[in-house]
């Protein structure tokens, strides 16, 4: 992995200038795993991308449905794979070919599927102090 770029967030506003560059680099079938705590503020930057992105829905944490699409001229897909257990489980979803949609996806959790990837994003979230840090990595 080679490390891109590093931010620092104070606060939420801070984290939507963050999304705004992130929105400049991303590109259709992207994928960018997103790893950090509970909390971290992982679907809080999926949020802001698809604001950023004029989505038609608004985006929500999709811990419990697995995973969300959202339209719009720069289309999003976004999983988390908090719950999932086995990799038969993701294989079921047939989750790889939402990669192929000319959608940018978000994988929370990612953990299980990364050594499928061939190229991907990694997005590190740590809170340290009470701030987040955020590094962008490329594979």
């Amino acid at each position: 992995m080679t490390e891109i770029k590093s931010w620092q967030s104070e606060a939420e506003d801070d984290t939507i200038a963050i999304a705004g560059e992130l929105a400049q680099r991303l590109k259709p079938n992207d994928v960018v795993l997103l790893e950090g705590d509970l909390g971290s503020g992982k679907t809080f930057l999926v949020k802001a991308l698809c604001r950023l992105w004029q989505t038609t829905d608004e985006a929500v944490s999709p811990t419990f449905a697995i995973m969300h699409q959202y339209r719009g001229p720069q289309p999003v897909n976004h999983f988390d794979f908090y719950r999932i257990e086995r990799v038969e489980e993701l294989d079921n979803l047939g989750w790889e070919e939402y990669l192929e949609m000319d959608a940018v996806t978000f994988i929370e959790w990612p953990q299980m599927i990364e050594s499928q990837l061939d190229s991907y994003y990694k997005l590190e979230i740590r809170i340290i102090n009470g701030k987040r840090r955020f590094t962008l990595f490329a594979s």
